[in-house]
Protein backbone atom coordinates (compact mmCIF):
# COMPACT_ATOMS: atom_id res chain seq x y z
CA UNK A 1 0.00 0.00 0.00
CA UNK A 2 1.29 3.37 -0.68
CA UNK A 3 2.58 6.14 1.55
CA UNK A 4 -1.08 8.28 0.64
CA UNK A 5 -2.91 5.01 1.46
CA UNK A 6 -1.56 5.00 4.83
CA UNK A 7 -2.17 8.60 5.26
CA UNK A 8 -5.57 7.94 4.45
CA UNK A 9 -5.93 5.00 7.03
CA UNK A 10 -4.54 7.21 9.37
CA UNK A 11 -6.79 9.95 9.42
CA UNK A 12 -9.77 7.59 8.85
CA UNK A 13 -8.46 6.24 12.29
CA UNK A 14 -7.90 9.82 13.84
CA UNK A 15 -11.51 10.63 12.93
CA UNK A 16 -12.60 7.62 14.19
CA UNK A 17 -10.88 7.81 17.62
CA UNK A 18 -12.03 11.28 18.35
CA UNK A 19 -15.84 9.77 17.52
CA UNK A 20 -15.56 7.63 20.33
CA UNK A 21 -13.88 9.95 22.47
CA UNK A 22 -17.13 12.09 22.04
CA UNK A 23 -19.31 8.99 22.71
CA UNK A 24 -20.34 10.63 26.11
CA UNK A 25 -22.27 13.39 23.91
CA UNK A 26 -23.57 11.42 21.43
CA UNK A 27 -27.27 10.74 21.62
CA UNK A 28 -28.24 8.66 17.91
CA UNK A 29 -26.24 5.50 16.75
CA UNK A 30 -27.56 5.20 13.21
CA UNK A 31 -27.16 2.08 10.27
CA UNK A 32 -28.32 3.16 6.59
CA UNK A 33 -28.16 1.01 3.21
CA UNK A 34 -27.72 3.22 -0.02
CA UNK A 35 -28.12 2.96 -3.63
CA UNK A 36 -28.08 5.37 -6.47
CA UNK A 37 -27.30 6.66 -10.06
CA UNK A 38 -23.86 7.23 -10.75
CA UNK A 39 -21.95 9.37 -13.65
CA UNK A 40 -18.13 8.39 -14.38
CA UNK A 41 -16.43 11.21 -16.20
CA UNK A 42 -14.51 10.31 -19.40
CA UNK A 43 -10.64 10.08 -18.51
CA UNK A 44 -7.16 10.06 -19.93
CA UNK A 45 -5.05 6.93 -19.84
CA UNK A 46 -0.93 7.88 -19.78
CA UNK A 47 1.17 5.07 -20.95
CA UNK A 48 4.98 5.08 -19.49
CA UNK A 49 5.99 4.38 -23.03
CA UNK A 50 7.80 7.12 -24.73
CA UNK A 51 5.94 8.21 -27.97
CA UNK A 52 2.69 6.08 -26.74
CA UNK A 53 -0.75 7.97 -28.47
CA UNK A 54 -3.31 9.50 -26.28
CA UNK A 55 -5.57 6.66 -24.96
CA UNK A 56 -9.44 8.18 -23.86
CA UNK A 57 -12.08 6.10 -22.44
CA UNK A 58 -15.93 7.15 -21.86
CA UNK A 59 -18.34 5.84 -19.61
CA UNK A 60 -21.98 5.15 -19.77
CA UNK A 61 -23.90 6.29 -15.97
CA UNK A 62 -23.54 3.27 -13.53
CA UNK A 63 -24.67 2.81 -10.47
CA UNK A 64 -23.75 2.88 -6.72
CA UNK A 65 -24.83 0.79 -3.99
CA UNK A 66 -23.85 0.79 -0.13
CA UNK A 67 -23.69 0.85 3.39
CA UNK A 68 -23.11 3.31 6.10
CA UNK A 69 -22.95 3.21 10.17
CA UNK A 70 -22.69 5.95 12.26
CA UNK A 71 -24.19 8.88 14.96
CA UNK A 72 -25.43 11.75 15.21
CA UNK A 73 -23.67 14.66 17.99
CA UNK A 74 -26.25 17.33 17.97
CA UNK A 75 -26.23 18.84 14.44
CA UNK A 76 -22.76 17.09 13.48
CA UNK A 77 -23.19 13.62 11.91
CA UNK A 78 -19.72 11.14 12.10
CA UNK A 79 -20.00 7.72 9.80
CA UNK A 80 -18.38 5.31 8.10
CA UNK A 81 -19.22 4.54 4.40
CA UNK A 82 -18.78 1.38 1.95
CA UNK A 83 -19.93 2.17 -1.09
CA UNK A 84 -19.27 0.42 -5.03
CA UNK A 85 -19.27 1.91 -7.97
CA UNK A 86 -20.16 0.49 -11.24
CA UNK A 87 -19.71 2.37 -15.10
CA UNK A 88 -19.69 0.39 -18.16
CA UNK A 89 -17.06 1.46 -20.60
CA UNK A 90 -19.01 3.68 -23.64
CA UNK A 91 -15.91 4.04 -25.93
CA UNK A 92 -12.44 3.81 -26.57
CA UNK A 93 -10.31 6.28 -28.55
CA UNK A 94 -6.63 5.31 -29.31
CA UNK A 95 -4.83 9.07 -30.80
CA UNK A 96 -7.86 10.07 -32.80
CA UNK A 97 -9.28 6.72 -33.89
CA UNK A 98 -12.12 5.27 -32.22
CA UNK A 99 -11.53 1.43 -31.35
CA UNK A 100 -14.87 -0.43 -32.10
CA UNK A 101 -16.14 -3.26 -29.95
CA UNK A 102 -14.54 -2.38 -27.26
CA UNK A 103 -15.95 -3.51 -24.37
CA UNK A 104 -15.38 -3.45 -20.12
CA UNK A 105 -15.73 -1.48 -16.94
CA UNK A 106 -14.57 0.69 -14.60
CA UNK A 107 -15.20 0.04 -10.78
CA UNK A 108 -14.32 0.91 -7.66
CA UNK A 109 -14.41 0.15 -4.00
CA UNK A 110 -14.56 3.12 -1.57
CA UNK A 111 -13.99 2.89 2.23
CA UNK A 112 -14.65 6.25 3.41
CA UNK A 113 -14.89 8.45 6.53
CA UNK A 114 -17.37 11.28 6.61
CA UNK A 115 -18.54 14.43 8.41
CA UNK A 116 -21.88 15.63 8.01
CA UNK A 117 -23.29 18.73 9.60
CA UNK A 118 -27.20 19.14 9.53
CA UNK A 119 -28.45 22.81 8.83
CA UNK A 120 -31.63 24.22 11.02
CA UNK A 121 -33.65 26.18 9.31
CA UNK A 122 -35.54 26.77 12.03
CA UNK A 123 -32.09 29.22 13.26
CA UNK A 124 -32.64 31.12 9.90
CA UNK A 125 -36.54 32.19 10.69
CA UNK A 126 -37.56 29.42 8.11
CA UNK A 127 -40.06 27.04 8.46
CA UNK A 128 -41.23 24.25 5.25
CA UNK A 129 -44.18 22.68 7.08
CA UNK A 130 -42.31 19.11 7.12
CA UNK A 131 -39.82 17.10 9.03
CA UNK A 132 -36.75 18.15 6.19
CA UNK A 133 -33.41 18.94 7.19
CA UNK A 134 -30.29 19.89 4.71
CA UNK A 135 -27.06 18.50 5.37
CA UNK A 136 -23.85 19.46 4.12
CA UNK A 137 -20.32 17.10 4.41
CA UNK A 138 -16.64 16.08 3.40
CA UNK A 139 -14.91 13.09 3.49
CA UNK A 140 -12.14 10.80 3.39
CA UNK A 141 -10.93 7.41 2.61
CA UNK A 142 -9.20 4.67 0.61
CA UNK A 143 -10.51 3.78 -3.23
CA UNK A 144 -9.82 0.55 -4.74
CA UNK A 145 -9.93 1.46 -8.21
CA UNK A 146 -10.82 -1.39 -11.07
CA UNK A 147 -10.16 -1.48 -14.49
CA UNK A 148 -11.26 -3.70 -17.35
CA UNK A 149 -10.88 -3.05 -20.78
CA UNK A 150 -11.31 -5.77 -23.77
CA UNK A 151 -10.78 -5.86 -27.28
CA UNK A 152 -12.00 -7.92 -30.19
CA UNK A 153 -9.40 -10.23 -31.76
CA UNK A 154 -7.03 -9.44 -28.72
CA UNK A 155 -9.43 -9.93 -25.47
CA UNK A 156 -8.77 -8.19 -22.39
CA UNK A 157 -5.83 -6.10 -22.88
CA UNK A 158 -6.31 -3.96 -19.63
CA UNK A 159 -7.11 -5.44 -15.96
CA UNK A 160 -5.79 -4.13 -12.66
CA UNK A 161 -7.28 -2.41 -9.70
CA UNK A 162 -5.02 0.11 -7.88
CA UNK A 163 -5.61 1.15 -4.03
CA UNK A 164 -5.86 5.56 -4.18
CA UNK A 165 -6.50 8.41 -1.54
CA UNK A 166 -10.25 9.46 -1.93
CA UNK A 167 -12.16 12.81 -1.30
CA UNK A 168 -15.85 13.66 -1.81
CA UNK A 169 -17.92 16.59 -0.78
CA UNK A 170 -21.64 15.69 0.09
CA UNK A 171 -24.59 18.22 -0.04
CA UNK A 172 -28.17 17.09 0.46
CA UNK A 173 -31.51 16.42 1.93
CA UNK A 174 -32.96 14.05 5.25
CA UNK A 175 -36.49 13.58 5.72
CA UNK A 176 -37.37 12.18 8.96
CA UNK A 177 -40.41 9.47 8.86
CA UNK A 178 -40.54 8.79 12.12
CA UNK A 179 -37.87 9.69 15.14
CA UNK A 180 -35.88 6.41 14.22
CA UNK A 181 -36.60 6.57 10.08
CA UNK A 182 -35.24 8.63 7.97
CA UNK A 183 -34.40 8.86 4.28
CA UNK A 184 -31.25 10.93 2.22
CA UNK A 185 -31.27 12.11 -0.61
CA UNK A 186 -27.54 13.00 -1.36
CA UNK A 187 -25.38 14.58 -4.36
CA UNK A 188 -21.78 13.03 -3.96
CA UNK A 189 -18.65 14.20 -5.56
CA UNK A 190 -16.33 11.22 -5.17
CA UNK A 191 -12.37 11.58 -6.94
CA UNK A 192 -9.41 9.83 -6.13
CA UNK A 193 -5.38 10.79 -6.94
CA UNK A 194 -4.26 8.82 -10.12
CA UNK A 195 -4.42 5.33 -10.44
CA UNK A 196 -1.82 3.28 -11.80
CA UNK A 197 -2.15 -0.03 -13.55
CA UNK A 198 -0.61 -2.40 -15.53
CA UNK A 199 -0.88 -4.18 -18.84
CA UNK A 200 -1.25 -7.46 -18.39
CA UNK A 201 0.48 -8.72 -21.76
CA UNK A 202 3.21 -6.68 -20.65
CA UNK A 203 3.71 -6.11 -16.96
CA UNK A 204 6.25 -3.40 -17.60
CA UNK A 205 3.74 -1.15 -19.44
CA UNK A 206 1.84 0.60 -16.93
CA UNK A 207 -0.61 4.00 -17.54
CA UNK A 208 -1.90 6.24 -14.88
CA UNK A 209 -5.80 7.22 -14.81
CA UNK A 210 -8.07 9.44 -12.90
CA UNK A 211 -11.25 8.56 -10.87
CA UNK A 212 -14.46 11.50 -10.86
CA UNK A 213 -17.68 10.32 -10.03
CA UNK A 214 -21.15 12.04 -9.63
CA UNK A 215 -23.65 10.17 -7.44
CA UNK A 216 -27.27 10.80 -6.89
CA UNK A 217 -27.38 8.71 -3.75
CA UNK A 218 -30.46 7.57 -1.71
CA UNK A 219 -30.44 5.81 1.27
CA UNK A 220 -32.98 4.52 4.30
CA UNK A 221 -31.91 5.24 7.81
CA UNK A 222 -32.62 3.67 11.13
CA UNK A 223 -31.61 5.06 14.39
CA UNK A 224 -30.55 2.63 17.28
CA UNK A 225 -30.38 5.46 19.93
CA UNK A 226 -33.00 6.79 21.98
CA UNK A 227 -35.23 9.15 20.26
CA UNK A 228 -34.93 12.54 20.51
CA UNK A 229 -37.05 13.87 23.54
CA UNK A 230 -40.54 15.07 23.14
CA UNK A 231 -41.35 18.49 22.64
CA UNK A 232 -42.83 19.61 25.45
CA UNK A 233 -46.24 21.14 25.41
CA UNK A 234 -47.03 24.74 26.43
CA UNK A 235 -48.31 24.72 29.78
CA UNK A 236 -52.28 25.14 29.94
CA UNK A 237 -53.58 27.59 32.18
CA UNK A 238 -55.03 26.70 35.54
CA UNK A 239 -59.04 26.86 35.42
CA UNK A 240 -60.17 29.88 37.52
CA UNK A 241 -60.99 28.45 40.98
CA UNK A 242 -64.84 27.72 41.37
CA UNK A 243 -67.17 31.11 42.43
CA UNK A 244 -68.16 30.14 46.28
CA UNK A 245 -71.96 31.68 46.54
CA UNK A 246 -72.71 32.74 50.12
CA UNK A 247 -76.47 32.36 50.94
CA UNK A 248 -77.88 33.84 54.08
CA UNK A 249 -81.44 32.65 54.68
CA UNK A 250 -83.92 34.93 56.84
CA UNK A 251 -87.33 32.97 57.54
CA UNK A 252 -90.72 34.23 58.38
CA UNK A 253 -93.56 33.57 60.16
CA UNK A 254 -96.78 32.68 58.32
CA UNK A 255 -98.42 35.69 56.53
CA UNK A 256 -95.44 37.65 57.99
CA UNK A 257 -92.66 40.51 56.78
CA UNK A 258 -91.66 41.15 60.02
CA UNK A 259 -88.21 39.97 60.92
CA UNK A 260 -87.77 37.94 63.72
CA UNK A 261 -84.73 38.21 66.67
CA UNK A 262 -83.30 35.28 64.76
CA UNK A 263 -83.62 36.62 61.71
CA UNK A 264 -81.88 39.78 62.85
CA UNK A 265 -78.84 37.88 63.84
CA UNK A 266 -78.41 36.00 60.20
CA UNK A 267 -79.22 39.81 58.54
CA UNK A 268 -76.20 40.84 61.02
CA UNK A 269 -74.16 38.30 59.71
CA UNK A 270 -74.78 38.83 56.40
CA UNK A 271 -73.95 42.40 56.81
CA UNK A 272 -70.46 41.74 58.44
CA UNK A 273 -69.82 39.63 55.88
CA UNK A 274 -70.48 42.42 53.05
CA UNK A 275 -68.43 45.11 54.54
CA UNK A 276 -65.23 42.64 55.37
CA UNK A 277 -65.15 41.71 51.16
CA UNK A 278 -64.41 43.82 48.36
CA UNK A 279 -68.10 45.49 46.80
CA UNK A 280 -70.54 43.33 45.30
CA UNK A 281 -73.47 43.16 44.54
CA UNK A 282 -75.70 40.82 46.86
CA UNK A 283 -78.99 39.99 45.28
CA UNK A 284 -82.31 40.20 48.05
CA UNK A 285 -85.08 37.48 47.10
CA UNK A 286 -88.20 37.22 49.13
CA UNK A 287 -90.34 33.83 48.81
CA UNK A 288 -93.42 32.23 50.44
CA UNK A 289 -94.80 28.92 51.10
CA UNK A 290 -97.74 27.36 48.97
CA UNK A 291 -100.63 28.94 50.77
CA UNK A 292 -102.64 31.61 49.31
CA UNK A 293 -103.35 33.37 45.99
CA UNK A 294 -100.34 33.73 43.58
CA UNK A 295 -100.72 37.96 43.55
CA UNK A 296 -101.19 37.75 47.57
CA UNK A 297 -98.09 35.83 47.48
CA UNK A 298 -96.06 38.09 45.13
CA UNK A 299 -96.70 41.06 47.32
CA UNK A 300 -96.13 39.49 50.65
CA UNK A 301 -92.50 38.12 49.21
CA UNK A 302 -91.53 41.72 47.97
CA UNK A 303 -92.51 43.00 51.17
CA UNK A 304 -90.28 40.14 52.97
CA UNK A 305 -87.42 41.19 50.75
CA UNK A 306 -87.77 45.01 51.48
CA UNK A 307 -87.76 44.56 55.21
CA UNK A 308 -84.48 42.25 54.95
CA UNK A 309 -82.64 44.98 52.28
CA UNK A 310 -83.53 48.02 55.04
CA UNK A 311 -82.20 46.30 58.08
CA UNK A 312 -79.05 45.09 55.71
CA UNK A 313 -78.90 49.54 55.13
CA UNK A 314 -79.04 49.99 58.65
CA UNK A 315 -76.41 48.02 59.21
CA UNK A 316 -74.11 49.10 56.74
CA UNK A 317 -74.97 47.74 53.29
CA UNK A 318 -75.49 50.57 50.84
CA UNK A 319 -78.80 50.20 49.29
CA UNK A 320 -77.47 50.39 45.94
CA UNK A 321 -75.28 47.27 46.44
CA UNK A 322 -78.32 45.07 46.38
CA UNK A 323 -80.95 43.95 43.69
CA UNK A 324 -84.23 43.40 45.62
CA UNK A 325 -86.84 41.26 44.15
CA UNK A 326 -89.95 38.53 45.58
CA UNK A 327 -90.69 35.39 43.43
CA UNK A 328 -93.46 34.59 45.68
CA UNK A 329 -94.30 30.85 46.01
CA UNK A 330 -91.71 29.63 43.10
CA UNK A 331 -88.80 28.48 43.35
CA UNK A 332 -89.81 26.44 46.78
CA UNK A 333 -87.10 25.18 48.76
CA UNK A 334 -88.96 22.34 50.41
CA UNK A 335 -91.45 21.50 46.82
CA UNK A 336 -95.19 20.81 48.32
CA UNK A 337 -98.39 21.10 47.50
CA UNK A 338 -100.43 23.96 46.88
CA UNK A 339 -101.93 25.32 50.32
CA UNK A 340 -99.02 23.22 51.98
CA UNK A 341 -98.05 26.16 54.82
CA UNK A 342 -93.71 24.76 54.60
CA UNK A 343 -92.02 26.84 56.93
CA UNK A 344 -88.79 26.32 55.11
CA UNK A 345 -90.47 28.25 52.14
CA UNK A 346 -91.20 31.26 53.61
CA UNK A 347 -87.81 32.77 53.50
CA UNK A 348 -85.38 35.69 52.33
CA UNK A 349 -82.13 34.83 51.16
CA UNK A 350 -79.54 36.97 50.56
CA UNK A 351 -77.36 35.63 47.66
CA UNK A 352 -73.27 36.94 47.70
CA UNK A 353 -71.57 36.25 44.27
Amino acid sequence: MSTRIHLAAGACLALITAMFAADARAQVIYFGGEAGWSNLEDQKDRFNVAHAPNVKTRYDSGFAVGARVGYEWGPWRFEEEYAYRSNDLNGFTVGSANVGGVNGSRQSHAIMTNVLYDINLAGFGWNLGVPVTPHIGAGIGAVDVIDHVSVPGAGRVLNDDNWQFGYQAIAGLRYNFTPTVAMDLDYRYLATTDATFRVPAAPAIKYKSGYETHTLMASLVYRFGPPPPPVAAPPVEPAPPPITRRVFMVFFDWDKSTITQAGMQVIQQAADAFRAGAPVQIQVTGYTDASGSVGYNQRLSERRANAVAAALTRFGVPRQSMAVGGRGKNDQRVPTADGVREPQNRRVEIVFP
